[in-house]
């Protein structure tokens, strides 16, 4: 009998932990991922700033028009030209790009597990982000969703008393 309540217990446990955490790959609930790793570092959370997110599906749109998926294009571009066709303005620019995922989740916890992508969720030089979302890849069918973040960190003005 105690086998049984430890597997209802079990269940019970897996159960509510699924349904607290958001599965669904969508913008909301890609950016409350990052925002919870980035809160138990004491970082502040990213916002969703709609010249990235702009910015985010004019690179997604680029990347399947041309049929790539990389960080750079094969013309020698820079995911951050978007960024200026879309007046963000920044000092600091990063990328994070994933594909063939199927929950929030495990793609946030898979950028976590890469240096790279992890540098790039936890900078504290970063406060906004912009995300374009499709289903399957820029190079053709396939399963899962492949996802574009455009991070950025504002430029700041600096006014002098003469202005």
């Amino acid at each position: 009998m105690k086998s049984a309540s430890a597997l209802v217990l079990f269940l019970l446990l897996a159960v509510t932990a699924s349904a607290s955490q958001p599965s669904e790959i969508s913008i909301e609930n890609v950016v409350a991922l990052m925002n919870a790793y980035r809160a138990e570092e004491g970082l502040s959370p990213l916002s969703i700033d709609q010249r990235l997110s702009k910015a985010a599906d004019d690179r997604m749109r680029d990347m399947e028009e041309l049929a790539y998926w990389a960080h750079e294009a094969p013309d020698g571009r820079s995911p951050f030209v978007w960024l200026h066709a879309r007046g963000y303005m920044y000092s600091y620019a990063a990328e994070n790009l994933a594909a063939g995922f199927e929950t929030a989740p495990l793609l946030v916890s898979s950028w976590m597990e890469s240096p790279g992508h992890r540098a790039n969720i936890m900078s504290g030089d970063f406060e906004h982000c912009g995300i374009s979302i499709i289903d399957g890849s820029t190079k053709g069918p396939a399963t899962g969703r492949s996802i574009v973040v455009l991070f950025g960190g504002a430029r700041r003005v600096l006014r002098t008393a003469a202005q």
